[in-house]
């Protein structure tokens, strides 16, 4: 027996996707048939395996691009298909190329939008495909590209900087480790062959560095063991929930990076929630695309309880302001959207508010890093120079009494 994955349509025009075993593509069509359905396509599903970086995922930027066309394209009124087939042949990402072709090839043959880059595994963020298909339904697809890519040009944008904030304390760390176990491990035992030649008393400062010297040249296949090791064990670590929740509950209550963290998540909550009750989304539909795509563990448990006390018909505001988590500034502003009834236009101006924040917040981080960095590096690196200095000066003395 087989799997075989099916696209088929109902007696009532609904077109549905599945898996099946069966004998044969031939054996499936018939039964699917005999169920009332009509076969649009059927493939043999193929066990194999994908690593990440064979197999990438598109990227916010590309994203934000494609968006961006698309809307362009469709307000010109240009048909669907069409516009599909013009940005294939634009697009330069080989990777979002070949998911275009396939969408183009699903809608040929009568599958949705929507249901098209559902089928492109983990290609499409779930956000934007829930807002394709609302677009289908209300008949606002080109609006719905257009605030999409606001969107994804705005995170974007905050992806950007976060990485260049980081870029620079990286490099600083790096060299500073690489200048000390260079000192460690070629300067400090050429230093103590000559120091073993002279008859002197050597300080206890320069025994501590003799054997954090010993230490490194001797060990060093035991720390690169444990630096394997270590990011090993997170990475696995971090694939369980208790994983997840141990490291995220440290990361939301550390000095600084913690505050952050927050401002960098409600920036992300207001601007996606905006952005879907802006096109016509359900708010607890809203809520459920929201709460998968928030990165946090933590988090996303506080965002399921409000989900489910909006089911018990409490609105937004009550059930977000018991998460204790959002400033009070969001949990005000969604109530006095809700009592105006532009909640969607309140989202957004927090969502501003909160870009301008992380990048203020960015910038404060990096400024208390560096200087972190510089200190320990020059504490490192005057320990070396007092250990050799101490014994070198003994040696002087000694040459003078001779």
């Amino acid at each position: 027996m087989k799997t075989f994955r099916y696209r088929v349509k109902s007696e009532v025009g609904k077109i549905t996707d599945g898996e099946m075993k069966a004998k044969s593509i031939e054996a499936l069509r018939t039964l699917l048939k005999e169920k009332g359905y009509t076969p649009l396509d059927i493939t043999e599903k193929k066990n194999s395996i994908r690593l990440p970086f064979l197999n990438p995922r598109v990227k916010v930027k590309d994203m934000a691009i494609f968006c961006r066309q698309f809307a362009i394209v469709l307000q010109a009124g240009v048909p669907i298909a069409t516009a599909l087939d013009v940005l294939r042949t634009q697009t330069v990402n080989s990777k979002l190329k070949e998911v275009l072709n396939n969408i183009y090839e699903g809608m040929q043959k009568g599958v949705s939008l929507s249901n098209s880059m559902k089928q492109q595994k983990g290609m499409f963020p779930e956000l934007l495909i829930n807002m394709v298909e609302a677009g289908e339904v209300s008949g606002q697809l080109e609006e719905v590209f257009e605030r999409m890519a606001e969107a994804y040009e705005k995170e974007n944008k905050l992806n950007s900087k976060i990485k260049a904030s980081l870029t620079y304390p990286i490099i600083v760390a790096v060299v500073a480790a690489s200048v000390i176990a260079v000192l460690m491990i070629f300067v400090v035992p050429n230093f103590i062959k000559i120091l073993g030649s002279f008859n002197v008393e050597i300080p206890q400062i320069t025994r501590i560095l003799i054997g954090v010297s010993d230490f490194f040249v001797g060990g060093w296949p035991f720390i690169l063991l444990g630096i394997v090791v270590l990011v090993v064990g997170t990475k696995a670590l971090l694939k369980t929930k208790e994983g997840k929740d141990f490291f995220h509950t440290i990361t939301l209550n550390l000095p600084v990076i913690g505050n952050l963290q927050v401002k960098i998540i409600t920036a992300r909550f207001t601007r996606t929630l905006s952005v879907l009750l802006g096109s016509g989304v359900l708010l607890i539909q809203s809520m459920e695309v929201v709460q998968k795509i928030i990165g946090n563990s933590i988090v996303k448990k506080k965002i399921l309880v409000v989900i489910e006390d909006i089911k018990k018909g409490k609105g937004l505001y009550q059930p977000l302001q018991k998460t204790q988590f959002f400033p009070s500034m969001v949990t005000s502003m969604i109530k006095i959207g809700e009592e105006s009834g532009e909640l969607d236009a309140s989202l957004g101006k927090c969502a501003d508010f909160y870009d301008q924040e992380v990048e203020t917040g960015l910038q404060q981080a990096t400024s208390l890093i560096e200087p972190i960095i510089i200190i320990v590096m020059a504490v490192v690196v005057g320990f070396i120079i007092l250990s050799i200095l101490f014994p070198m000066l003994s040696i002087y003395q000694n040459i003078d009494k001779m």
